[in-house]
């Protein structure tokens, strides 16, 4: 079997992996394991990408509940909280590399300068404690996040401004706020964390922000973890896929009032159970801006009880000293303006030849959100980004070390092309505000069971339709890829047993017609 990129043996060979967070560090298992020489640099002195201290705020927890944010052969230990702060997701990632013996592969405190291609392989230029080195690879796998660079607005009089201006990932001071007047922009998850931390500790807390977003509680009534409940096969079916199986076609067709009522019923739950004012409605129901579904339970207890002013406006100017003009026309006074504004996804290091074939006109044109089709020895992991990024991250590291290796057959260049275009058009249509093409969020389980069709190996993950569609998708359901892969190469896929929804309806009737045929036989006799 070959891969696109021409190579037709079982050997590794060297790869150089940008980034140490969550994409990188099981990057970097999974190629070792596989058999690669593997360095990861990163320009931070600590493992942990967006989670390492000098990047968190006060009060950052995870959206997700600690089953669901693990990778599939590490499960956070019962002393961590269900949504674990981000001190915990350190000292679990840290227990990762320890666990796995990842400490050797990493060079912290090391950037990539440039990525350059060469024959059969990448030159990188890094720049470190020993100073700047030129070091060839064979292949390069980016896992620098999406979450790259701060994106603030640039207002005017900002650098006029007599107070604080900063983003929310510079917000790390746990006294920054303490007795003073603080305004938070945005209404994304960080944008209500921020609040929420402010709504405590400062003096006044206002929350200006254009445009409401859906949001979960992080418990059910009874305690449960709200994800538990989304994160499986039967909640995304009413999300509308790129490719669409029986009962989707069916649910987003036929019956699509279905859908929408469902819908309807799932987002006013959710404002029920958080109690959320009305200002802070989103204009529809889901799945209109699911890319921006967090959790806020602290944020709507600190509105509740006036801690936090909410202001649906946007900041027009900073006249001068510490007054904010908002566009409405209102002024207000603030020592500390954070902006939980976003991010820009820059991947500056990559020679410019490089950059137009990754990114055309902004959109990132990535094969499955990991391969250029052009560039067969560089990958991305980390940029189909979803609502269990460890899991989503730790598949997609299994498939490109299989096309590493040359054991995946993948289309042509033109079919991959073909196929980025129309999940693109895709994206644009269920989440358009996320125009770069790389987050998957809740298309979690479909974007997965693409991959493992791709590599060969079983889709269906547990031993019934009822487990399969209804039971969480917990990533321990993927924890013996290596070894799945490794017998698949040697023996070939081996089939799980599996009783679907029809067999079980089959062996109910067949039941029903015996017994039936009995009935009948004894009565005549």
């Amino acid at each position: 079997m070959t891969s696109a990129g021409g190579r037709d043996n079982f050997t590794g060979g060297r790869v150089g992996v940008i980034g140490a967070g969550i994409a990188g560090l099981v990057t970097a298992k999974v190629l070792r394991d596989d058999g690669f020489e593997v360095v990861v640099f990163d320009k931070e002195d600590a493992p942990g990408g967006v989670w390492i201290e000098a990047r968190t705020y006060p009060g950052l927890r995870t959206n997700n509940s600690r089953d669901t944010y693990a990778y599939t052969d590490h499960p956070y230990p019962e002393s961590a909280d269900v949504f674990p702060t981000a001190g915990q997701v350190r000292e679990y990632l840290a227990s990762y590399v320890d666990r796995f013996g990842l400490a050797p592969m990493l060079r912290l405190s090391t950037e990539v300068i440039r990525v350059s291609e060469v024959t059969d392989g990448f030159e990188l230029k890094v720049c470190g404690p020993d100073g700047v080195e030129d070091l060839r690879f064979d292949f390069v796998v980016v896992c620098a996040g999406v979450f790259s660079t701060p994106q603030v607005p640039d207002i005017e009089g900002g650098n006029e401004f007599g107070g604080v201006l900063l983003h929310s990932s510079q917000a790390i001071d746990p006294g920054l706020v303490a007795g003073r007047r603080v305004i938070v922009v945005g209404a994304g998850k960080s944008a209500l964390d921020c609040a929420a931390w402010a709504g405590e500790h400062a003096r006044e807390t206002t929350l200006v922000f254009r445009k409401a977003h859906p949001m979960l509680p992080r418990f059910l009534p009874g305690g449960t973890p709200s994800d538990r409940t989304i994160l499986n096969r039967f909640a995304e079916s009413f999300f509308r896929y790129h490719r669409q199986s029986r009962i989707e076609r069916f649910l987003h067709g036929p019956g699509k009032k279905l859908t929408e009522r469902y819908w309807r019923v799932v987002s006013a739950v959710m404002r029920l159970l958080l109690r959320s004012p009305k200002i802070m409605t989103p204009d529809a129901p889901l799945p209109a801006g699911i890319e921006n579904l967090g959790v806020g339970d602290e944020f709507f207890r600190m509105a509740r009880r006036g801690r936090i002013a909410l202001r649906r406006d946007s900041i027009a100017a900073f006249p001068g000293g510490r007054t904010v003009e908002l566009v409405g026309g209102q002024r207000l006074e603030a020592d500390v303006v954070v902006f939980a504004t976003g991010w820009r996804q820059e991947l500056e290091f990559l020679a410019p030849d490089l950059e137009k074939t990754v990114r055309v006109e902004g959109r990132f044109r990535l094969y499955r959100h990991i391969l250029p089709p052009t560039l067969p020895r560089l990958g991305f992991i980390g940029y189909g980004s979803s609502d269990a990024c460890q899991l989503s991250a730790e598949v997609s590291a299994h498939w490109l070390s299989q096309h590493f290796l040359g054991e995946l057959d993948l289309p042509t260049a033109d079919d991959m092309h073909g196929e980025i275009t129309r999940v693109g058009q895709w994206l644009s249509e269920v989440m358009p505000a996320r125009p770069e093409g790389y987050y998957l969020g809740p298309y979690l389980a479909h974007h997965i069971d693409d991959l493992m069709r791709d590599m060969g190996l079983p889709v269906r993950r547990t031993d019934n339709f009822i487990s399969e569609y209804f039971d969480t998708f917990l990533p321990g359901r993927y924890a013996d890829l290596t070894e799945e892969r490794l017998q698949a190469r040697v023996r070939g896929a081996r089939r799980r047993r599996y009783v679907s929804a029809g067999g079980s309806l089959g062996g109910v009737a067949a039941i029903t017609l015996a017994y039936a045929l009995y009935r009948r036989l004894r009565a005549s006799t």
